[in-house]
């Protein structure tokens, strides 16, 4: 049996039967996988998971009503016919064998057989899609109402661009300068670095060897952007409300050694994400567990810099997280701009006269974002926006609000503004 056919499936199973978190779940068992099967696997798990639209409808076409167990291994198999470079024999064998796993010998006849046709179809060009947007949305995999929001948002061109935009899977490297010189890192790393706009910041392909955990992290460049957005800067307070699990805060903390770092998180165990990371990159912060939509008096007026990085649907990051589009609906969209609304105005009671408060999200809705900027500032007649001083990355450098978005920028779909809180005579 293929072991990183197995492997992925058991991953898979644990994100479609049991609603595991992608990312966790994949990292968990690359840990345990041997280092030949590690990419496939990778391939194997955001591939399936980001055409699911796309291989359910195929499946549909072919069968009329199965179990759940079958239909993953019908989707497996799909995603490997359409998109790996696998003779069809290989495919349907090792799918064929993976279902061995369920003991059902009716069950393997089925999907070797259903393979078998799939292929068939794939190969005499037989697949086709429904006329218009619907057909578009299950071609590339994207729900048919976020598209409507997209065509809302930027029209519809843009938006099938933004939908059948597939920003390519890398890491992204950031160095501990505190620890080790970017010189000196890039000398010990056993991997492959490229170059990214900001001077400490690499994509690396393969696994880093030769050097310490603690001189590097994990960070996407969209993420370590909003971070340098802040502007922090000398001797000040910085609040980071909605923090886990960490990188920003301790990105504006080893950017500006004299700030005094506060980490907010509501759930005690992605407190605990948050302290690790500090502890991890040799830094320390006051690391808070709290609500940020819950006021704290102690905190009032006290920082110079509040940074609402909030939760959202978080379209803007398909790339690391595919499982989005299987469980975020519509109608969480409106609970989640009464979180992020109740966030950024509770907040902003922390913010010090002539200080500086940011509103992030990993998402590219414009009712999460602008939308959200302009209702606060309607309301807020304090707060102004201003501008963003980022020269590493020109398109943002003046500017007092950004989107980014991947087709575009290559990098994650972040939100990001800027405002300033007027001084008070």
């Amino acid at each position: 049996m293929n072991a990183a056919f197995l492997t992925a499936h058991k991953i898979l199973a644990e994100v479609y039967f049991d609603k595991a978190f992608s990312a966790i779940t994949l990292n968990r068992y690359l840990n345990g996988a041997a280092s030949s099967d590690r990419s496939l696997i990778t391939k194997l798990v955001y591939g399936v998971l980001d055409t699911d639209i796309q291989t359910d409808y195929i499946v549909s076409r072919f069968v009329k009503k199965t179990n759940k167990q079958a239909q993953l291994f019908l989707k497996m198999g799909t995603y490997c016919l359409m998109n790996l470079s696998v003779p069809v024999y290989a495919v349907v064998n090792d799918i064929a064998e993976l279902s061995k796993i369920t003991g059902d010998r009716y069950l393997v006849g089925f999907v070797n057989a259903t393979l078998k046709n799939i292929a068939t179809s794939i190969k005499n060009n037989n697949i086709s899609y429904p006329d218009g947007d619907k057909g578009f949305c299950i071609e590339h995999s994207y729900p048919e109402w976020a598209f409507a929001k997209l065509v809302r948002d930027y029209g519809r061109e843009e938006a099938r661009n933004i939908a059948s935009y597939r920003l390519p899977v890398s890491d992204c490297v950031r160095v501990n300068t505190a620890a080790i010189s970017v010189s000196e890192f890039k000398k010990l790393a056993q991997a492959t670095l490229t170059p990214t706009m900001l001077p400490d910041a690499f994509r690396v392909k393969g696994r880093i060897r030769g050097v310490s955990e603690k001189c590097y992290t994990m960070q996407s460049l969209a993420s370590m952007l909003v971070a340098r957005a802040v502007g922090a800067t000398g001797v000040c307070r910085v609040l980071d409300c909605c923090s886990a699990p960490g990188g920003k805060a301790v990105y504006i903390k080893q950017l500006v050694h004299d700030a005094s770092v506060t980490a907010q998180e509501l759930h005690p165990h992605r407190v605990k994400l948050i302290a690790d990371y500090f502890n991890r990159m040799g830094e320390s912060a006051e690391i808070v567990c709290g609500d940020a939509t819950v006021f704290n008096p102690h905190w009032e007026n006290a920082f110079d810099y509040v940074l609402c990085d909030v939760p959202c649907s978080g379209f803007g990051v398909l790339d690391s997280r595919p499982d989005i589009k299987l469980f975020r609906r519509n109608e969480d969209i409106s609970s989640l701009m009464k979180l992020q609304q109740a966030i950024l105005s509770n907040c902003s009671r922390y913010v010090k006269n002539g200080g500086t408060l940011v509103y992030s999200t990993c998402t590219i809705f414009r009712h999460e974002n602008m939308a959200c900027v302009e209702k606060f500032l309607k309301s807020n007649a304090d707060f102004s926006l201003c501008p963003i001083h980022l020269p590493e990355y020109a398109p943002v450098n003046g500017q007092t609000h950004y989107q980014f978005l991947p087709h575009k920028d290559k990098i994650q779909g972040f939100f990001v503004a800027k405002m300033v809180k007027r001084i008070k005579s």
